[in-house]
């Protein structure tokens, strides 16, 4: 260890215990604040559609001409193709291929959205065609493939029902993580399985006959929430071994900071800033919102597109976690090897848990820590002070009554 990095240690231990702890973990909302700003603020504070695929029904040169010119007049908001018949395009709105096919004619022009596929790009869609309909003397209607029902309006109750799963399965993962280090990894794994089945069927209760969102597929929306909950868990699992108790930040940032903008879920791609827009087929709750409006409202580009991004993530978290803890018992072995003290959060916590149990012990604790004697042996009722290590910083507390 450096000679700065040991006067540092030494002066931080001056602090009370208690302080200690709270100046190793202040990080954590520092972290936060800042991928707030630069994920939630920045994505969300101007969105701005711009190359929102649509589509003009026709196959003739007049038609072609008409995409053409449509595009250019957009100045960047429509990304405008041919679709050869009225059922390709319907084909490709309900898959999520398109945002909208317009259908020009005259007294009326047609327009084919599908609401529930993204609330938002089918009333873009919407707006922007009513008046060039207008403009050729034609009246627009609108054909919705999949409205949205009232009990979800917006279309955001399914991006919600989402967000449960992904956030949960990442927490249970993150505390498994920081606090099941000896712990096999089928245990581990298992409570990782376990709560990504419970966490799910509660919310989809919750949701399906309390709240009331959906009625129907109760099976297949708890399902999906369990694998998606399952999926991050394992990666969350995987990491813990390689980034300890920074894991939290990595997941929160990776799970919640990245996910929620890139996901399509709050606002279309199409409307995000990069490097949002270009994340979101690789983000796992892409997958997710796929699946679930799939099942509930039928569109989308299908349910096998949403399963391989959670099992990529799957496969992602199994190869991490097989090889993580490997890796963690190495470097746990060439730290002990070294000689290399224990972490400032370990003397910390130790320190603080001996004065919890007797504070009559404080003085003698905190000139331990700060090495201010090579050996304490103190005892004080039922609690005994056994050892301390100068040379790694280390305090051992043995608490009980011949226990």
């Amino acid at each position: 260890m450096s000679a700065l990095s040991t006067r540092y240690r030494a002066a931080f231990s001056t602090l009370p215990p208690g302080v200690q702890l709270i100046g190793l973990q202040v990080w954590l909302p520092i972290v936060f604040v800042i991928l707030f700003c630069f994920c939630y603020v920045f994505a969300f504070h101007a969105p701005s559609p711009h190359n929102v695929p649509v589509a003009v029904v026709g196959s003739s040169q007049a038609a072609a001409d008409f995409a053409s010119g449509l595009e250019t007049s957009s100045k960047g908001v429509l990304a405008v193709t041919l679709e050869p018949s009225l059922e390709s395009a319907q084909s490709d709105v309900r898959s999520g291929e398109i945002a909208a096919a317009y259908v020009p004619g005259i007294p009326k022009a047609e327009l084919v959205v599908a609401s529930a596929a993204q609330y938002q790009l089918a009333i873009l869609s919407t707006q922007y065609f009513t008046p060039i309909a207008a403009a050729q003397g034609a009246t627009l209607s609108v054909q919705d493939l999949a409205p949205l029902p009232p009990r979800d309006s917006f279309g955001t109750g399914l991006f919600y029902l989402t967000l449960v799963s992904l956030i949960g399965g990442y927490m249970v993962a993150m505390f498994v993580g920081l606090m099941g280090g000896p712990l096999t990894h089928r245990v581990r794994v298992g409570l990782i399985a376990g709560f990504s089945l419970l966490l799910p069927l509660i919310s989809t209760v919750l949701v399906r006959f309390v709240i009331g969102v959906v009625d129907q597929d109760f099976f297949a929306i708890w399902m999906i929430g369990a694998g998606t909950a399952f999926s991050v868990g394992l990666v969350v699992n995987g990491l813990s071994y390689f980034t300890g108790r920074f894991v939290t930040a990595l997941a929160l940032g990776l799970f919640v900071f990245i996910n929620i903008p890139a996901s399509g879920g709050a606002f279309p791609p199409e409307f995000m800033p990069q490097p949002f827009e270009f994340l979101h087929p690789f983000v796992s709750a892409t997958g997710t919102i796929d699946l679930l409006r799939e099942t509930v409202y039928g569109v989308g580009p299908g349910v096998a597109a949403g399963w391989q991004i959670l099992t990529g993530y799957a496969i992602v978290g199994a190869v991490l976690t097989a090889i993580g803890k490997p890796h963690a018992t190495r470097r746990a072995a060439r730290r002990a090897a070294k000689g290399a003290p224990i972490s400032m959060l370990a003397s910390a916590q130790a320190a603080a848990a001996a004065l919890t149990a007797a504070p009559a012990l404080a003085p003698a604790l905190i000139a331990a820590q700060r090495n201010e004697a090579p050996r304490l042996d103190v005892s004080s009722g039922d609690i005994e002070i056994d050892q301390v290590n100068t040379d790694t910083n280390s305090i051992s507390a043995v608490v009980g009554s011949g226990v």
